[in-house]
């Protein structure tokens, strides 16, 4: 009787060990699967911001392009028919619904909206546009920058070998003849001291035109510190990443800041372009550039020329409440101002104008705590469309401008207006970040 009562007591021990087990594993595997079905709702939202960040990146982009495009018709539209860009157009300004637009109509929804700017790239000088006649101009840049003016030379010489077509260097008394020989020898002595022609191995040249501002990394003498600024974290991100990679250094003397970029070291980055005719939109040119224009014309005091020019097309206002009331409307309205001299001059290094073609827009689309930023390249030009009757709205809407405006002629011969005249966006090039 008392084994049977020992054995009974073992069995319910086994089976009570067993269902323990039994529930135990049931609980890890609810377990398991309830956080995998949380992990993917948490993905799920996850995903589900991204691309709502992104639409807005996207809205942002349109809204600029919105924006240049009526920019361009406004500009046509004026009776004098003059077409210019400047700080006061709605483009430029963030306030004309580019700055936080809230995706809710009432905007009650605060974490998610889009943001937008618009940067005009003929507003910097075309890196491809310089040659060894205005090289005086590059080195006052790089001089800008904090190089002595021995270095600046170099450097500069450096960059205009790097894309113009042919092997020979620009930069004067060169230790040799070929320029992928003569870097490598200045490289050399800069380090090492003496160097053997005959030993070096010749530093490589493109010899084609520049496609990237971020090319100029690949020059000789330009360091991460002079292409991004001084203690920047990009500058610190390159060195960090190719340790060996500039193993020379070139003095920076204490750099000059950028009002732009919330007082960030100025770089080569912050004066050029690969796009654009070559031209200097006078009326949107930063400071720095301004400056660095006016002493390669010949003016010591560039911060007061920069100054002046840009009081003058402001009319004084404040960044917020600019107007294209004093803006620079022609060439001819730029050379008859107190600055004019200065302008004429430094025409001859670097071409100036008042009108834009190429810009770069930044959009950032905000969702949550999920932020999408998206960059584009894009040219506008003024194109001939034919004539359909797709175009009837148009005339109608001129006609109701005219009439308003007390200058309405009935046209008698519509045949002969087979062309429209009409603002073209292209994308050049888009980049995430």
């Amino acid at each position: 009787m008392a084994r049977r009562t020992s054995r009974k007591r073992a069995d319910r021990a086994i089976v009570l060990v067993l269902v323990l087990w039994i529930v135990m594993i049931l609980t890890m595997m609810a377990y398991s699967l309830l956080f995998q079905v949380s992990l993917q709702a948490s993905m799920t939202g996850t995903r589900k911001k991204m691309l709502q960040a992104e639409a807005l990146s996207r809205a942002g982009i349109a809204k600029a392009i919105v924006d240049l495009r009526n920019d361009m018709l406004f500009d046509s539209s004026d009776e004098e028919g003059r077409i210019f860009d400047a700080e006061g157009d709605i483009w430029a300004r963030p306030e004309e619904g580019k700055d936080e637009v809230y995706l809710s109509r009432d905007g009650e929804d605060k974490n998610q909206y889009f943001s937008v700017r618009v940067f005009d790239e003929e507003g910097l000088f075309n890196i491809n546009s310089f040659r060894g006649t205005n090289m005086i101009l590059l080195q006052e840049i790089l001089k800008e920058l904090g190089l002595e003016e021995k270095d600046a030379e170099i450097v500069a010489c450096a960059i205009i070998d790097w894309a113009d077509t042919d092997d020979l260097p620009t930069l004067p008394n060169a230790p040799f003849n070929e320029e992928g020989i003569a870097y490598s020898i200045l490289k050399g002595e800069a380090t090492d001291g003496e160097v053997d022609p005959e030993e070096v191995e010749p530093l490589k040249f493109r010899n084609e035109a520049y496609v990237s501002i971020a090319e100029l990394l690949e020059v000789y003498g330009v360091t991460p510190e002079l292409y991004f600024g001084p203690d920047t974290e990009e500058a610190q991100y390159y060195r960090d990443r190719y340790p060996n990679r500039w193993n020379f250094d070139m003095e920076l003397d204490p750099p000059r800041r950028s009002r732009a970029r919330e007082e960030a070291p100025l770089g080569l980055r912050d004066y050029f372009t690969v796009f654009g005719a070559g031209r200097l939109n006078m009326n949107t040119a930063p400071p720095h550039v301004l400056s660095a224009f006016a002493r390669a014309a010949g003016q010591p005091d560039g911060e007061s020329f920069a100054e002046n020019v840009i009081r003058a097309r402001r009319g004084g206002a404040s960044d917020r409440n600019i107007d294209n009331d004093n803006a620079f409307k022609s060439d001819q309205d730029l050379l008859s101002r107190e600055f004019g001299g200065v302008i004429s001059v430094g025409q001859n290094l670097y071409s100036v104008g008042v009108e834009s073609s190429f810009f770069q827009i930044i959009s950032e689309g905000h969702s949550g705590e999920i932020i999408v930023r998206l960059e584009a390249t894009v040219a506008r030009n003024m194109a001939n469309l034919q004539r359909e009757e797709d175009f009837e709205a148009i005339d109608r809407a001129r006609e109701r401008k005219d009439r308003n405006s007390g200058r309405w002629e009935r046209r008698q011969n519509q045949d002969n207006e087979l062309l429209v005249r009409y603002p073209m966006i292209t994308v050049i090039q888009t980049r995430r970040n």
